[in-house]
């Protein structure tokens, strides 16, 4: 084979080719936030949604949309689908008068409902995170959890 690379003949230039999986980078980044804003409680993380900043809400929910291969059809509406909700006034609004404020206002209703519309999918994986961070700090300290098959619970142990 010459000096050009199969890629290249394929008209791309590739250097250093990578692949992006959304599903980890989503779960990296809510195990970023439980570290960050999630509080102790009794044998648990706890982390609920509506307690992380806007900038962090609205980063877990592009990450989520990206896992979902952007699937955007319905969230757009939040849980209102009636034919005068929010998004489709802002959209016709903005569609009349193309100003900067119809233009912000139609981007914070398509914010706001798609973070109604995956708020316990979103919630799920944070808490999924804190599980997962949970068990992390545990193996850490060398504990590691055992089921008790007598009772179906789990405990901490050392080795």
């Amino acid at each position: 084979m010459n000096s050009q690379s199969k890629y290249d003949k394929l008209g791309h230039s590739v250097k250093g080719l990578t692949y992006v999986n959304h599903k980890i980078n989503l779960s990296n980044y809510a195990e970023e936030l439980v570290a960050h804003y999630a509080k102790f409680e009794g044998d648990q993380y706890e982390l609920f949604l509506s307690d992380l900043p806007e900038s962090s809400q609205n980063e877990l929910a592009r990450l989520y949309l990206e896992s979902t291969n952007r699937e955007v059809n319905e969230c757009v509406h939040g849980n209102d689908f009636a034919i005068d909700n929010d998004y489709t006034c802002a959209l016709l609004a903005m569609l009349q008068d193309d100003s900067q404020e119809n233009r912000e206002r139609f981007a914070e209703v398509t914010r706001k409902n798609i973070l109604t519309y995956y708020r316990e999918s979103l919630q799920s994986v944070i808490d999924d995170a804190c599980y997962v961070y949970y068990q992390n700090i545990m193996n850490e300290q060398g504990y590691y959890s055992h089921r008790d098959m007598e009772h179906g619970e789990y405990y901490w142990s050392k080795f």
